[in-house]
């Protein structure tokens, strides 16, 4: 029964991480809304509640304990600072309660490369059926000569930047898995994850992708210990970066930056008005919209975030959501840094996948809100977990599960 509930719950893990976009499934219990993703993330809670049951034990402590319990003290200020209390409420749901639990399961029951192989296996498959929908909506719609450079197709309905945002962890495990592979089968299944994804962010014409993956491909030079390899890599990225230049939409969609810019300017510029206002608690979660309407010119759509991981948080959680969620970041950037050329084959892969999230996570962030949608919270905190995994196995200091003594 023991071993039975936590299988159970790793593979219910597994399951959710590969189907993080399915919040777009909506449905209501009564008066409750939910999505199809909330009842996976509700199915591996409660299988995680039976593993602690079975096991008798409590769960395990993390480094991360005070910034989370502070992040979640932030949110509920956040809510008390809403314009809409129930709906903040429901955000701090999904974003922070289940987010974080995700977080708790991932850091307790993923000991051994078993775990670690059935969770990213099956997120692999997930993020290349969510590749392929990318580029089949991209192409279809192109067929139809029905392309709009402003307004490119995005699976699921959901928008392109929103595409790219889940997207790009994917790419960076699968970049990791590539350079450091578990083995010859490991690096083929990484390979075609990574042609998948690739084309698919380049397809979601998002132009803060296009920078974070520049960026992602320095930091990869920057990691290649061998200097013959590292001139490969560089002859091999200008080629890939020569040929998608070329390619007359992608060309077309760069050189209107300068209009985004104008648009991300002038958000920024009434953020802030909203945050001299109120710089303590920010204007409450989902309150920019509200808070900054006397601010927004009467011409301007209505945005829901000011389209910048830093100002969203602020508006969002206040003062201090954004120093804790800061100080998560980049302790994770830098501890999983640090440990990833101490690791083993085992570890390596996952770390630069960890490392390469978290760039890509704060280079696209400089231009929209890469935390504040509910695969992408939840996505953030899958990553921080493998982050606490890998360090923690790295170090050879992993202990086994602690078991009944009971028969």
């Amino acid at each position: 029964m023991t071993g039975l509930a936590r299988r159970f719950t790793i593979w219910s893990l597994a399951v959710t991480t590969a189907c993080l976009p399915l919040y777009v499934v909506r449905w209501h219990y009564g008066p409750l809304p939910t999505t199809l993703l909330e009842t996976l993330i509700l199915i591996t809670v409660a299988g995680y509640v039976a593993t602690l049951w079975t096991e008798k034990r409590l769960p395990e402590r993390t480094p991360y304990d005070i910034p989370i319990a502070l992040w979640l003290v932030a949110g509920v200020l956040g809510i008390i600072a809403a314009p809409d209390h129930i709906k903040a409420l429901g955000i701090y749901r999904a974003y922070f309660l289940e987010a974080v639990a995700i977080f708790y399961i991932a850091v307790d029951l993923l000991r051994t490369r078993d775990d670690l192989r059935k969770l990213l296996s099956v997120a692999a498959v997930g993020a290349s059926i969510m590749a392929v929908g990318q580029i089949v909506s991209f192409v279809y719609v192109a067929a139809h000569h029905q392309l709009q450079l402003g307004d490119a197709p995005a699976f699921l309905n959901m928008t392109p930047n929103a595409d790219a945002m889940y997207l790009e962890p994917p790419l960076a495990f699968a970049i990791g898995f590539v350079v450091f592979p578990w083995g010859r089968r490991a690096r083929q299944i990484a390979s075609v994850v990574l042609g998948l994804v690739f084309v698919a962010m380049i397809l979601t014409l998002s132009r803060a992708g296009y920078l974070a993956m520049a960026t992602l491909a320095v930091v990869l030079v920057l990691s290649l210990q061998s200097r013959r390899l590292r001139v490969w890599v560089i002859a091999g990225l200008a080629v890939v970066a020569v040929l998608v230049l070329e390619v007359p939409f992608i060309n077309q969609r760069i050189v209107t930056i300068g209009s985004s810019a104008g648009l991300r300017n002038s958000i920024y510029g009434q953020a802030l008005k909203v945050l001299e206002q109120r710089p303590i608690f920010g204007a409450g979660i989902d309150g920019f919209p509200i808070r900054v309407a006397p601010f927004r010119p009467g011409t301007q759509s209505i945005e829901l975030y000011p389209h910048d991981i830093w100002l969203t948080t602020w508006s969002e959680v206040g003062l201090l959501g954004l120093v804790v969620l800061a100080v998560i970041v980049f302790t994770l950037l830098w501890k999983g840094a640090r440990a990833l050329p101490l690791s083993n084959e085992t570890y390596r892969p996952i770390l630069w996948g960890c490392v390469g999230a978290l760039v890509l996570f704060l280079v696209h962030g400089l231009f929209d809100s890469p935390y504040w949608k509910n695969d992408l919270s939840v996505e953030f905190w899958l990553v921080a977990a493998l982050v606490v995994v890998a360090i923690r196995g790295a170090a050879g200091s992993a202990p086994g599960p602690r078991r009944s003594s009971s028969p």
